[in-house]
């Protein structure tokens, strides 16, 4: 007995040894029914992903973060990746041998979540209507297409005795919420500063786990949630929304053919 478990132990380190290889060659949105597909975890790529492939032969891959899903893929442990298009862009172009499929699965819009009836939502969304006619939102965009800012730079409206505003994020979403040893950046958090000062309150940002966000705003740990969210059927069944301030897609991220 003792002889037979070891024999399996040692098949099971020799198998999880050998290095993953891709097994499919992912050229259009159909392929991935018979693929491994990477996904982060609780997200609408994660829905979508599983509503496209529910009778197909193909096998979801679940991951905490966007990175982990981008490093199975390099790692050829899964065939192609399902993510939003601004992190999918920022990925392929920092790291070598990924592309992204020219065709998208699904466009969605993006929007800060609140607790039901929260009246802050509509203080909020006032102060997106002013951010998009006076043109900051629009330079917030257009300022992590290029280089991205100094996280020390941007005014979290600190130091002025004023009430908190608490918003929670997942800063490991490029270009959209990110972290560095100099604080928090990103167009979510430089567009929430710039609400924070419209409503004279103090930015906080709150470093969730993306799964874990939507707990924090029920229990009341955050007043929002800014985190390249997606409006979605599931999700305003639970929480409001402001109106959208960027538009996104589903895109689907493979190796490049040298890469194969």
């Amino acid at each position: 007995m003792k002889f037979k478990f070891a024999f399996v132990l040692a098949l099971a380190v020799i198998l999880f040894s050998i290095p993953a290889q891709a097994r499919k060659i992912i050229i259009n949105i159909e392929d991935l029914k018979s693929a491994n597909v990477g996904v982060q975890s609780e997200t609408s790529s994660e829905a979508l992903v599983r509503s496209f492939m529910s009778d197909s032969s193909g096998k979801i891959f679940t991951f905490e973060k966007i990175a982990d899903v981008i490093q199975a893929l390099k790692e050829q442990k899964i065939d192609a990746a399902v993510m939003d298009e601004a992190p999918a862009r920022f990925f392929t172009i920092e790291e070598e041998g990924l592309k992204v499929l020219s065709q998208p699965v699904e466009s969605e819009l993006y929007a800060i979540a609140f607790r039901k009836n929260d009246s802050l939502r509509e203080k909020v969304d006032n102060a997106i209507e002013q951010l998009k006619n006076n043109g900051t939102l629009g330079k917030i965009l257009e300022k992590y297409i290029g280089d991205y800012p100094d996280p020390a730079e941007i005014d979290f409206n600190k130091g002025k005795n004023l009430p908190k505003l608490w918003v929670g994020c997942a800063a490991s979403f490029p270009p959209y919420d990110m972290r560095s040893e100099r604080g928090f950046y990103g167009i979510d958090i430089e567009l929430c500063a710039e609400i924070a000062k419209i409503l004279n309150m103090e930015l906080v940002i709150a470093d969730y786990r993306f799964e874990a966000l939507f707990d924090a705003l029920d229990d009341g740990k955050i007043n929002m949630i800014c985190s390249g969210l997606s409006i979605t059927n599931e999700r305003v069944k639970h929480f409001d929304f402001s109106q959208p301030y960027d538009a996104n897609q589903q895109v689907v991220v493979t190796l490049s053919a040298s890469q194969k």
